[in-house]
């Protein structure tokens, strides 16, 4: 009797150990499934943030409740309104809540002139600001300085980070960072940033900026810079992004 009590003492140590090490082994299968499960989860999550901004259109200034949904890796997937529709062209869109930010709803193409007129392409939803007199573009949580350079869309939309000057028959008007012009060929308009400006000014003559390193016909969408001349490019699609290299 003595020797089948130590037996059943035993099986039952045996068995009490097995129970043991298969609730360990579960409790380490249930952590894994836990992390995988909030690592997935992470990976689709996308954060949203409210913002105000403005834009101008044909003139008139519109302010928006603005909502962007961003995802993980910092990049903006999409823009929508609370209070009114919002024009998602390459019109630039001002941040109200900060100053010196803009976004771009559409790709844009940025030119450097002093790299022999290097051209980029910046994707859609990026960011860029100004900080201490320098531009920076934000896009899917990377920040990088841009050159003196300008950003075309294309058609007919140039917007600049460096003070400069454009006329339009002989008459001179002041272009300062973070401002637009819109050349039609009809009219020219213009936002300056500083001053919260803007003028529509009727004309069929070529409009001309100037900056101290070269020169756009905003008219003909050339630019010169030393004693080189290009046309800009309409069609961009295919170029290397900017600041993602």
């Amino acid at each position: 009797m003595k020797k089948g009590n130590k037996n059943q003492k035993k099986e039952r140590k045996k068995i009490k150990k097995e129970s043991i090490f298969g609730l360990f082994l579960i409790l380490i299968l249930l952590v894994a499934i836990i992390c995988i499960w909030k690592y997935i989860s992470k990976l689709n999550t996308e954060d949203i943030e409210s913002h105000k901004f403005y834009q101008y259109i044909a003139g008139r200034k519109i302010s928006y409740e603005g909502a962007l949904k961003i995802t993980n890796k910092g990049e903006i997937t999409e823009l929508t309104c609370t209070d009114k529709n919002i024009q998602l062209d390459s019109t630039p869109l001002y941040y109200e809540d900060n100053t010196n930010k803009v976004l771009f709803p559409e790709n844009m193409e940025l030119v450097i002139p002093n790299l022999n007129g290097q051209v980029y392409k910046i994707n859609r939803f990026s960011d860029v600001y100004m900080d201490k007199g320098v531009a920076y573009i934000e896009y899917r949580d990377k920040i990088k300085e841009i050159p003196e350079s300008f950003l075309f869309d294309g058609s007919n939309l140039y917007f600049f980070f460096d003070n400069a000057v454009l006329t339009i028959d002989n008459e001179e008007y002041e272009i300062t960072p973070l401002s637009y012009i819109v050349a039609y060929s009809q009219s020219i308009e213009i936002y300056n940033k500083e001053k919260d400006e803007y003028k529509i000014i009727e004309t069929n003559s070529y409009g001309t900026v100037k900056t101290a390193d070269y020169s756009i016909n905003v008219s003909l969408d050339t630019i010169k810079y030393g004693e080189k001349e290009q046309l800009l490019l309409k069609k961009f699609e295919d170029l290397q992004v900017f600041g993602l290299d």
